[in-house]
C-alpha cells in the first residue's frame, strides 16, 4: 500500500507565540500529494522550543477534518520540551476512496502550552487520482429494491453504466454522463427502463468508458 510521509519542523517560544514556520526546502504554499484510498500516510511534526525556558504541556490537535480523511489519533500532548530543544508528535492517518481528487484541502494543527500560549500550522494535502480503473461490486448483493454501485476513474471520462438481464437484455440505463477522476458510487433503483420494478432473478451491470469496461453480476431477491 503507498503511503505518504510529511514531516515539518516548526519553532515556537514559551515567551510569546509566533506563527509555525517550516524549517526546510519546502515552501509554505507546498501541496503534499496523499495515494488514493492510503493508509499508513504520516505526519511528523517537530516543534522547536527556541526559549531558554522549558516548555510544558504541548498539545498538538487536529480538528474540523473532512469526513473522507481519518487520524488513528488526532490529539498529541507532548509533557515538556526542555529550552532550545525540541518534541516530536507522529500522526497516522488513512483517506477513503470518496475524498475528492486533485483539490487542495488544508489541515490545521493547534498547538498550544499549558502556560496558555498557542499558534497553528496549516498543512495542504491533495489526494491523487487512482492508478487504474476500477469496478466494485454491487453493495447490497442479493438487493431489493435498490444497490449502489461504486468504479474508480484514473481520468475524467465519459461512462456508460447498463443494466442486463441472464439473456443480455437490456434492462436499464443507470448513467451516460461525464465523470470526474476518483470514485463515483451510483444508486439503480431496480426499476427497469419501462418503470417497472425487476423481478427475482440474476442480473449483469456493465461499465465502459472509450479506454475500458468492465461487467460484474448481481442478484435481485424479492
Amino acid at each position: 500500500m503507498k503511503r505518504t510521509v510529511i514531516f515539518l519542523l516548526i519553532f515556537g517560544g514559551s515567551v510569546s507565540a509566533q506563527p509555525a514556520k517550516i524549517a526546510s526546502a519546502n515552501t509554505a504554499n507546498q501541496v503534499w500529494q496523499i495515494p488514493f484510498a492510503s493508509s499508513g500516510n504520516t505526519i511528523s511534526l517537530s516543534i522547536q522550543n527556541s526559549s531558554s525556558l522549558e516548555a510544558k504541556g504541548v498539545s498538538v490537535t487536529f480538528n474540523k477534518l473532512p469526513t473522507w480523511l481519518s487520524f488513528k489519533s488526532n490529539a498529541i500532548t507532548i509533557k515538556s520540551i526542555a529550552a532550545n530543544a525540541s518534541g516530536d508528535a507522529e500522526f497516522t492517518f488513512s483517506i477513503d476512496k470518496k475524498a475528492p481528487v486533485g483539490k487542495d484541502t488544508t489541515l490545521t494543527a493547534a498547538i498550544s502550552t499549558d502556560d496558555g500560549q498557542s499558534w497553528t500550522k496549516d498543512i495542504k494535502i491533495s489526494v491523487s487520482a487512482p492508478k487504474d480503473y476500477k469496478l466494485y461490486d454491487n453493495f447490497p448483493n442479493p438487493f431489493n429494491p435498490s444497490t449502489k454501485i461504486g468504479f474508480d476513474l484514473p481520468k475524467a471520462a465519459h461512462v456508460k453504466l447498463m443494466i442486463y438481464d441472464i439473456v443480455g437484455r437490456e434492462v436499464a440505463q443507470v448513467a451516460d454522463a461525464d465523470y470526474p477522476a476518483g470514485y463515483t458510487e451510483l444508486t439503480w433503483s431496480g426499476i427497469n427502463k419501462n418503470g417497472n420494478l425487476v423481478s427475482s432473478g440474476v442480473y449483469f451491470y456493465r461499465i465502459s468508458t472509450d479506454q475500458w469496461s468492465k461487467v460484474k453480476k448481481m442478484m435481485m431477491v424479492k
